[in-house]
């Protein structure tokens, strides 16, 4: 009778032990949130009292705020930080060594703080789908090699040797080139300001120049980008006439093409990190621009937290508008502009719905009030 109950009661605990998330889950969907084109989910570190911000982008490295790793009292040594448990909704990810070096500030404008980033080097312990429709990401243990739907594409990939994303092979007219996946970037594609001279000929059908920055990256020194119309791109039997692309100076480590967020996000996205291979089901209603319907400005955050102006399209209506880089807006459509509702603003602005705006800006002692009204780029 007593060794009955004893096998009876170690029964329950080994039960107990394995619901309540001891043995972690080999599969588990997470939600996720878009803030403007980031992805970002709600994590806790080490069981801290709060939960904190993440970004997964496929083509950075992982990192912690520093500020964020001193609060926590985690484990450093040098340029790096040590998270003993992640947890993602119920999901564990543990032993985690994170750098501490990013500038998280660079974040400021998308509305909420963020105090990590979820890149490859941890990715590749997984088999991760994202499905960009439903605001889900799957982390799976099961590193199976991947079953082939005959409408999808199938693609095998090297790991870059820095971040060890994943770089694939596409065409650009009759030349092969190597880009790397990555889900951090807004545009379809993005190249090295350095390759837009060799390109622009044979490649590049439109193209115009911005006055200060679109679009900067760390380490950014340039003060201009291209904003371009590739002839064709071609990955696997997916091929598209005029997709836009842009070209900025991206960080010596990692500058190379990019396929972005906006191509990447026409698709269900399944990367298997340990078997080198990745899936990509289009969605029904695939579709890639062949133009920007804009006002043709980029608003940032100053260092006395204004909201100015860092870039203008040539020839757009900001541009027509004699807009300056610099200049400050301080209100759109009648509403305070700050660095609470600068995303408001961005995601305005990039809303084909939306065919105008209203900002008021200031040029030194001059204040004016200007309707802008989107117009085709090229």
């Amino acid at each position: 009778m007593k060794r009955s109950l004893i096998i009876f009661l170690l029964f329950i605990l080994l039960t107990t032990h394995f619901t309540m998330g001891i043995a972690p889950p080999p599969e588990n969907t997470i939600s996720f949130k878009w803030q403007g084109h980031l992805i970002v989910v709600e994590g806790n570190i080490n069981s801290s009292q709060d939960n904190y911000n993440f970004i997964i982008d496929t083509g950075a490295l992982t990192f912690i705020d520093k500020n964020v790793a001193q609060e926590l009292q985690l484990k450093q040594k040098g340029m790096m930080a040590k998270i003993n448990s992640l947890e993602l909704s119920g999901f564990y990810i543990n032993d985690i060594f994170c750098f501490t070096t990013f500038d998280f500030q660079h974040f400021n404008a998308i509305g909420i703080p963020i105090h990590g980033i979820i890149g490859p080097n941890l990715l590749e312990r997984y088999k991760v789908a994202f499905d960009f429709k439903s605001c889900s990401v799957t982390f799976s243990s099961d590193t199976t090699s991947l079953d082939r739907p005959e409408n999808a594409l199938f693609l095998t990939f090297r790991n870059h040797p820095v971040n060890n994303a994943p770089l694939v092979n596409f065409k650009m007219g009759d030349k092969s080139i190597e880009g790397m996946i990555d889900t951090g970037q807004p545009y379809p594609i993005v190249f090295p300001l350095e390759s837009f001279e060799k390109y622009k000929n044979l490649y590049v059908s439109d193209f115009i120049k911005s006055r200060g920055l679109m679009e900067e990256w760390p380490d950014t020194t340039a003060d201009f980008n291209y904003l371009a119309r590739l002839k064709s791109f071609e990955l696997e039997n997916i091929k598209v006439e005029s997709i836009v692309c842009l070209f900025g100076q991206l960080p010596r480590p990692l500058s190379m093409p990019l396929i972005g967020n906006n191509f990447l996000s026409q698709f269900k996205i399944v990367i298997n990190y340990p078997k080198d291979e990745m899936l990509m089901l289009p969605y029904y209603d695939i579709h890639f621009k062949n133009n920007r319907f804009s006002v043709g400005l980029n608003p940032g955050i100053s260092k006395e937290n204004e909201i100015i102006i860092k870039g203008v399209w040539e020839n757009s209506p900001a541009d027509n508008a004699k807009i300056e880089v610099g200049d400050i807006i301080i209100s759109f459509n009648s509403e305070k502009a700050t660095q609470t509702n600068l995303i408001e603003l961005i995601n305005m602005m990039k809303d084909d719905t939306k065919e105008s705006i209203i900002l008021e800006i200031k040029n030194q002692d001059t204040t004016r009030k200007i309707k802008l009204n989107k117009a085709i780029l090229f």
